[in-house]
């Protein structure tokens, strides 16, 4: 098995170049050669001065046609319930009343551990 071009054109199975007349307005008839082995690629003339230009997507031409795989399922939307739902925010007056029962609720509880502390030294 050879390599380079040769081989690639082989496995191929396409002629390298195919040729148009580029402008039948132009006076000159220039020739546009293009690549058949990757698509985009041509090559462009005047007198004696040459250019190459690629416009394509980066690959080399294959008889078969490619398909790109699927895109993954999409994701079902979170669940909402009541830890995630928004609710609106509470007013001033309802923060202050919410902060004065927690309050209240730590301070009982800083006496009933003072009270277990007094009943665990009492004994």
């Amino acid at each position: 098995r050879s390599s380079g071009i040769n081989a690639e054109v082989r496995e191929a199975v396409v002629s390298t170049q195919s040729t148009g007349i580029v402008s039948y307005v132009v006076v000159s008839n220039t020739i546009l050669p293009r690549s058949n082995l990757w698509p985009g690629s041509y090559v462009f003339g005047l007198d004696k001065k040459f250019e190459n230009l690629y416009i394509g997507y980066g690959h080399k031409y294959t008889a078969d046609n490619y398909s790109p795989p699927a895109p993954p399922a999409t994701q079902e939307e979170y669940p909402s319930g009541a830890e995630v739902t928004e609710v609106p925010d509470p007013t001033v007056d309802e923060e202050r009343a919410l902060q004065a029962v927690q309050q209240e609720q730590l301070d009982r509880e800083a006496e009933e551990a003072e009270m277990e502390e007094d009943d665990e030294e009492d004994d």
